[in-house]
């Protein structure tokens, strides 16, 4: 929906030119003082990025996030690791990502704010996925076509440049607990220059100043019950205290909680995406495990990535296996505990991979949830068949790195409007909410 057929859905709605704000206070009624150009349900990372691109290019357009908790980072991107990275298994999710990134890098430029508190801290990535040697170097011909710098290593190459790895398999075993004899192949691994991560939380707090700075109303304690729908057509949304806010178009990107909103609207989409429980643990860490790179391990039965927090000398590890990630929930009553087995699970893989690790020491962790594409973990993102409204959701553990260009593309389509910084290429109709599943050799949550 370009901007003159935005106007033209919503009725009186005015059309001047909306100044700055000051950053406000965090709270917020959920009274609507005025119908909305676009109401974007979810104050993550995504809503906030998305109402930044449409403001960045149309700051003439009323733009308000709707978001249910009391402020931010209660949601999917509040407990991402903030990893960015561009492996990825389509060219056109590496481009995205990559573009996201660029923004990240330069955190200060994309959101005109030199004081912003996000800074990138570079890690590169060291991908041990069981691949072969001509998979990897396909893999690295793919990066070097957009412009990132990897090398191919074998055992011994392996060796020499990271010596506190184990290169040995991580053993599978069977139900009564046998050992499987299995042949994994020649060891082969990835290293992929250019990662590295970002605190999530600090992303949000500059999203939030950016976002107030530009004229975005940002409403927190504002739980969205439904999509209030006439005939074919949303024209606003009804909220959990019954009061209701008409806007010209809506945009879910509620993340976890998506899925209640669409069903409410009678939505279904070929695509599922489940609110999936993830677990996430903490060690403390010193000396030179500090220096590694972030890690995908699925060498063997293993299924963990684990990356270093310099900073405050913690390392970080979760799941990269299906295993480790199919447990679907009811985003408003699930246990936010790190399960114990599964942090047995992790401790095992990590253990065998770093055998010089200590093993004394607390772990800590959580669990949270993403939203997962079942059938490609690719996001839904689009028109959906209710004119007026669209969805953002189904990231699968990746929307807090493609954020920036995510919210570049939907507000290319929403005002017509393409600027010559911070944007993207890939269109949107690649994440289409009614496309045919993307086509994945093996379906895994790094996509």
């Amino acid at each position: 929906m370009a901007l003159s057929l935005l106007r033209s859905a919503a009725k009186g709605v005015g059309s001047a030119l909306v100044r700055p704000m000051a950053l406000a206070p965090r709270m917020y009624s959920t009274t609507a003082e005025k119908p909305q150009d676009v109401v974007l349900v979810g104050g993550g990372i995504m809503g906030l990025n998305i109402a930044y691109q449409i403001k960045r290019r149309s700051p003439e357009i009323n733009v308000t996030i709707l978001e249910q908790a009391g402020g931010l980072g209660n949601g999917s991107s509040g407990y991402s690791t903030g990893f960015l990275r561009a492996f990825y298994s389509f060219d056109e999710t590496m481009q995205v990502a990559l573009d996201g990134i660029d923004a990240y890098k330069n955190w200060s430029a994309y959101t005109g704010n030199d004081k912003s508190t996000t800074t990138f801290t570079p890690t590169g990535a060291l991908w041990m996925l069981g691949y072969d040697k001509c998979k990897n170097e396909a893999m690295a011909k793919r990066l070097l076509d957009h412009g990132v710098h990897s090398t191919v290593l074998d055992e011994d190459d392996f060796k020499k440049r990271f010596p506190l790895f184990s290169t040995e398999p991580f053993p599978e075993f069977n139900e009564e607990g046998d050992l499987l004899e299995k042949d994994y192949g020649t060891f082969s691994a990835l290293h992929e220059e250019g990662p590295g991560h970002v605190d999530s939380n600090a992303a949000l707090d500059d999203s939030l100043e950016m976002c107030q700075r530009m004229g975005v109303n940002v409403k927190f304690n504002s739980k969205v019950d439904e999509f209030i729908v006439e005939g074919d057509k949303a024209t606003g949304v009804k909220m959990a205290d019954g009061s209701t806010i008409n806007a010209g178009l809506v945009i879910n990107a509620a993340g976890p909680w998506c899925n209640k909103l669409s069903g409410r609207a009678g939505l279904d989409f070929p695509i599922t995406v489940n609110p999936t429980r993830i677990h996430v643990g903490h060690k403390w860490i010193d000396g030179d495990y500090l220096d590694m790179p972030f890690v995908a391990d699925g060498w063997g039965g293993s299924g963990i990535y684990f990356m270093p927090r310099r900073n405050n000398k913690q390392l970080v590890f979760g799941s990269v296996a299906h295993r480790f990630e199919s447990e679907v929930v009811d985003p408003d009553d699930y246990d936010t505990s790190l399960d114990p087995d599964f942090k047995q699970d992790y401790l095992n893989c990590l253990h065998h991979r770093l055998p010089g690790l200590p093993v004394g020491g607390e772990i800590v962790g959580f669990s949270h949830m993403y939203s997962v594409a079942e059938q490609d973990v690719h996001p839904i993102i689009g028109p959906t068949k209710i004119d007026n409204l669209w969805v953002c959701n189904g990231f699968s553990g990746h929307g807090f790195k493609l954020a920036p260009a995510i919210g570049s593309m939907v507000a290319q389509k929403i005002t017509g409007l393409k600027l010559d910084t911070w944007e993207t290429d890939v269109d949107v109709k690649f994440f289409d909410p009614y496309r045919k599943p993307l086509t994945m050799e093996v379906v895994t949550h790094f996509a």
